[in-house]
């Protein structure tokens, strides 16, 4: 039990690990595009303004609820797999 405790651990914090990376890269995609797209509208406007506006928007949207999957199917995964491997 303490082998998968342990094991448990690590691996939430690898999990954390990443979910971190693609949250700062998803995020700096999404600054990308919002920056594009204001030069794209013949820059009218604040760019920051904007940018920040857009990412905002972002927050309140379900693509960063939908990097919690990077926590909650690995866990799952490897929850069912002990189970199987000890108990079945």
């Amino acid at each position: 039990m303490l082998g998968f405790l342990k094991f448990f651990i690590l691996g939430f914090l690898g999990l954390s690990l990443l979910y971190g990376l693609l949250t700062i890269y998803v995020r700096s995609l999404t600054k990308e595009r919002l920056e594009n797209e204001w030069a794209e509208m013949g820059s009218i406007g604040a760019r920051d303004d904007y940018v920040e506006q857009g990412l905002q928007d972002y927050k309140k949207s379900m693509r960063p609820k939908l990097l919690l999957g990077v926590y909650i199917f690995p866990m799952i995964i490897f929850c069912v797999v002990f189970y199987m491997t000890n108990y079945m």
